[in-house]
Order: C-alpha cells, then sequence, then structure tokens
C-alpha cells in the first residue's frame, strides 16, 4: 500500500497545490457498509475551513482507498477512518484507525433497516423457488414472449429464533383474499443474515434495542415505505 499511499497522497497534494493552507487534511470515514464519506480541511494561521472544492478526477484515487478498506474488513488492522495530513512543502503523514463509536453506530443503523434487505431477499426468492417448480401464473403479451405474471398479492413472513437458536419459519402467501403456505428452503447466506441479525440486535446492540425471537414482516411484494415500517414490522419476545 505504501507507494499507492504516496501515489493517493500525491493526487490530492496536486489538486490543492494552488489553495491557501499551511496543512491540508483529507479525511475518509466509512460504513460497515462499505459506504464512505470524504471531509477536506484546510488550517491556514491556525483557521481551520472546510474546502468545498470537487475533484472529480481524484475519484480513481478514492476508490483505491476504498478498495484498501475492504481488504481490511475483519482483519486485525481493520479501519474505518483514514486521515492524510498533508504539509505546503508535500510532506505528508497518514492514520487508519477504528473508531468504536463510529462502529457501532453503523452496526445500528443497519440494523434498523435490515427488515428491507429481508423483504428484498424473500421476493427474490419466492419468485426463483416458484419459476423453478412452475408455481408462477404466465401468459403470453402481444408480441408473443412469454410474461411471468405475480402468484400473490402480499404476504407475511414470521422467523423464530427457538431455544437451540436455530430459525423456524413460515411463509404465507395472499392473492385475491385467499391464504396459503409455501412450503420454500431458504437460502442458507440468508439464513445466516437472520442469525446473525438476532445475534446483533439482542447482545452487541442489547442496550439499544429490545429483546426479541420472533421478527413478523407483513410483506406489500415491493418495498417496505420507511415511514411506514411499524405497519409492516414488528419484532417480538414469544
Amino acid at each position: 500500500m505504501a507507494m499507492k499511499e504516496q501515489e493517493i497522497v500525491k493526487a490530492f497534494y496536486d489538486y490543492y497545490k494552488e489553495f491557501p493552507y499551511d496543512t491540508l487534511e483529507i479525511k475518509f470515514v466509512f460504513t460497515l457498509g462499505g459506504s464512505y464519506d470524504i471531509y477536506i480541511y484546510y488550517n491556514e494561521n491556525n483557521n481551520i475551513k472546510e474546502t468545498s472544492l470537487d475533484g472529480r478526477e481524484l475519484f480513481i484515487y478514492e476508490r483505491q482507498v476504498h478498495e484498501f478498506f475492504n481488504t481490511k474488513i475483519d482483519k486485525v488492522d481493520q479501519f474505518n477512518e483514514v486521515i492524510y495530513t498533508i504539509k505546503k512543502d508535500g510532506s505528508y503523514s497518514s492514520l487508519y484507525k477504528w473508531e468504536d463509536e463510529k462502529a457501532n453506530e453503523d452496526i445500528l443503523d443497519y440494523a434498523k433497516v435490515f427488515y428491507q434487505w429481508v423483504n428484498d431477499r424473500m421476493i427474490s426468492m419466492i419468485f426463483e423457488y416458484e419459476k423453478n417448480n412452475n408455481l408462477v401464473p404466465t401468459r403470453y403479451d402481444a408480441d408473443g414472449d412469454l410474461e411471468y405474471l405475480s402468484s400473490w398479492d402480499s404476504g407475511v413472513f414470521t422467523f423464530y429464533i427457538n431455544e437451540k437458536k436455530q430459525l423456524e419459519y413460515k411463509i404465507k402467501l395472499i392473492k385475491n383474499g385467499k391464504e396459503r403456505v409455501l412450503e420454500m428452503p431458504l437460502k442458507d447466506y440468508f439464513i445466516d443474515g437472520i442469525l446473525e441479525h438476532y445475534n446483533t440486535t439482542n447482545f452487541k446492540l442489547s442496550d439499544k434495542w429490545e429483546p426479541w425471537n420472533t421478527m413478523i414482516i407483513k410483506s406489500p411484494h415491493t418495498d417496505i415505505p420507511h415511514y411506514r415500517k411499524d405497519e409492516f414490522v414488528n419484532y417480538i419476545l414469544e
């Protein structure tokens, strides 16, 4: 990373070298989901300000830092903040650090919208399963092409973590007011995701999240509007 780091710093230095500063600070702040923000500050005569300049040509160098972040996820030397401090003569120092408070905020933010991932994945898995098992109604459109129709209007997905910390579930689908239970196996990555969410919210976030062992999602067969989350998502302890 050393040579790339020098190239990255030089790119920022060259872009901002006409800007008046004693030191220039390039700060990357990453979320656990992999997104990031960049903050650029300059210090002139002990007066720190944030620059509003936007260097589109710096994007390729930003991505290099992002790629390096990805290689360090779950490693001993993982980080979620990077700070390059550049002096006017081009010399610099770098800092890669892990901020626990920032990480915990990210974990909580992701947990709050986890229901959306569950809903999206369930919609996708149901279609794949029913398509492969000829359970999806079809028709031919005006051009003679095969068209898949919706087999359900809404659904209720119930996920229960039993005493053995295993996932039990029920998939109920509704079409034209008629209910049916779909016996569909869940993919391993999905089961792991539910169990990880259970462990994260019940233990790591126990001071911010009510204990639960059952999550019920009432799916409208579309994205769940965030402002109506309480209508569609329910966590309970049984």
